[in-house]
């Protein structure tokens, strides 16, 4: 009777609190001001943001990190060849800047090891989100073929592999601005490497070799180079078919060889087929709904009920920022314009209803835009060391 709050809340500030989250996130957790998995947006009942007194603007302040995780794509032009190097700047500002300014505290990328280009294309994605407080999870997958996959199987390989992406992503940026509230060394983003993404789906390989021969020797070796590293398990299909793959996995030892354990949510159903008290941290690292109308009833409604349900999930990304697939799952669209690309709104309610929940967290207060933070992308672009060290890793 003396309980004020549920059971569920008390247990996300301990997951949060050991996982290190902002002393003022935890205080928001501790009075149900927010959802739960990946600061999520505050919910009062209505989608719109407060209109009460505001305070005295004072000096801008960085964007609030109240709405999860988000995936999105390393793009690096629009309707080039794969052999085609280019990389236009306006094309990831055109996707970071939201990421930033709808107040998403992390970012999941692809970085494919048998892709040059878009390999070398994630690295700014990651170097500026983490500037800007925001942690980045990198996939260590491909998009076509099995070379990453039999280059992690390898033990020969292996390590120069995990040290390629750690030297290449793994090394902090220096942050954006101070008091951009990352959990990272000087306030940026942490870095997490995802091994491989929906492994029996993708590579054709079963959970229990999954985590035996793929997941624990990576995770052994990125916590050799780098401890601070966190450890992502690939998430399994978000469908029915997903969760008996995710209790193979756990069966054969998952949780001892990650420091956050990946589920994909795109159906209702799969939530109560998933365990809900794994031993460690639980990432949703995708989670959307198919088609424009359905994506604010599902960050709005089903984000909610995956976090009451799974207690021990602490972030959600959704999928996904942008793709070329119209009406999907997409938030937005990109295309060319006269003076050169433009970003177009898509899922309108959803992104509306991301910027409401940053609205209500800055109460008022002037926020810094992200082209004060990052005046020029080509910043965080990949060196020339860099794509020496992919070329002689790929060559090894």
């Amino acid at each position: 009777m003396g309980i004020s709050r549920p059971y569920r809340v008390d247990r996300r500030l301990f997951l949060r609190a050991a996982a290190g989250a902002p002393l003022g996130l935890l205080g928001c957790l501790g009075q149900s001001c927010g959802s739960g998995a990946g600061n999520g947006p505050a919910r009062t009942g209505s989608d719109a943001p407060n209109r009460g007194p505001s305070p005295t603007p004072g000096p801008a302040v960085p964007v609030p990190k109240v709405n999860g995780g988000l995936n999105v794509q390393p793009l690096r032009c629009l309707s080039c060849a794969p052999t085609d190097a280019d990389i236009v700047p306006e094309l990831v500002a055109l996707q970071l800047a939201p990421a930033y300014e709808l107040g998403f505290d992390g970012l999941r990328i692809t970085a494919p090891f048998s892709d040059r280009n878009s390999f070398l294309a994630a690295i700014p994605y990651v170097r500026a989100a983490r500037a800007l407080g925001i942690d980045a999870v990198v996939v260590l997958a491909d998009f076509i073929g099995l070379s990453l996959a039999r280059a992690l199987f390898d033990e020969k390989r292996r390590p120069d592999v995990l040290r390629l992406y750690a030297k290449v992503f793994g090394v902090p940026p220096k942050p954006a601005a101070p008091g951009l509230g990352g959990l990272g060394p000087g306030g940026v983003g942490r870095i997490a490497f995802q091994v491989l993404n929906e492994p029996a789906t993708f590579v054709g390989v079963p959970p229990d070799v999954y985590v035996r021969e793929l997941l624990t020797p990576s995770f052994i070796e990125l916590k050799n180079i780098d401890a601070k590293i966190l450890v992502v398990s690939a998430g399994e299909v978000g469908t029915q078919a997903g969760p008996p793959r995710i209790r193979a996995m756990l069966e054969a030892g998952l949780e001892r060889v990650s420091d956050r354990i990946g589920y994909h949510i795109y159906s209702p159903e799969v939530i109560s087929l998933l365990s809900d008290h794994v031993r460690g941290i639980v990432w949703v690292t995708e989670s959307g709904a198919r088609g424009t109308a359905a994506h604010l009833p599902w960050v709005r409604d089903t984000f909610p009920e995956i976090e009451a349900r799974i207690e021990d999930v602490t972030r959600i990304f959704y999928f996904d920022l942008f793709d070329f697939d119209r009406g999907i799952y997409r938030i937005l669209d990109i295309e060319r314009d006269a003076g050169g690309y433009r970003a177009i709104i898509e899922s309108t309610a959803l992104y509306s209803y991301f910027q409401d929940a940053v609205s209500r967290a800055a109460a008022g207060r002037p926020l810094l835009g992200f082209k004060t933070l990052v005046p020029d992308i080509r910043a965080y672009f990949a060196t020339p060391e860099d794509a020496a060290a992919y070329d002689e890793t790929l060559e090894a």
